[in-house]
């Protein structure tokens, strides 16, 4: 959880949200407060990942998306909320790929009835598992599959996305 522990004071000091840890019952949730009582949550649940918005108060279970991989799960929560920062610090928006079919060369989304999306495969063997039921949280993972958190992170914080993002400058955010 080090990118949780990095994610924090950078919401908390550009972004001015306010992150904080909730242990009940040896389940660790982080909550990301972004005003007038909205809440996202970042959890553990039965071997998954999740991440959701709190909607009076309570998450579906299992999230608006979930993933046995801790970066994946990590990588769509900041996605989500890079907006916020990047708004906070005075850069323009930074959109990245939403729509299936702006998927990388190669990758393609396995689909599956319960949720509509629950893998993404790249052309070299890449096999990315998750659940969720919007395209626009999974495709931007087949561009950043090789990043971590951390490096998205730093990228999202300067003024153009750096390397790693500077294509998908001005970009609208899609939610």
């Amino acid at each position: 959880m080090d990118f949780l522990d990095e994610y924090k004071p950078v919401m908390e000091k550009y972004a001015g949200l306010k992150v904080f840890v909730n242990a009940y019952r040896k389940v660790y949730e982080y909550h990301i407060d972004y005003g007038n009582c909205s809440y996202m949550r970042f959890w553990y649940d039965h071997g998954v990942y999740c991440f959701d918005i709190e909607e009076r108060g309570e998450v579906r279970r299992g999230g608006m998306f979930n993933s046995p991989s801790i970066d994946l799960t990590q990588k769509v929560m900041l996605n989500y909320t890079v907006s916020i920062l990047r708004h906070a610090l005075g850069f323009e928006s930074l959109g990245l790929p939403m729509e299936e079919d702006e998927l990388p060369n190669g990758w393609r989304l396995q689909e599956a009835p319960v949720w509509r999306y629950v893998a993404l495969d790249g052309p070299n063997g890449e096999h990315l598992d998750f659940e969720t039921s919007d395209e626009r949280l999974c495709v931007p993972l087949a561009w950043l599959y090789d990043v971590s958190p951390s490096e998205l992170l730093h990228a999202y914080m300067l003024p153009d996305g750096g390397p790693l993002l500077r294509r998908w400058l001005g970009r609208p955010y899609v939610r």
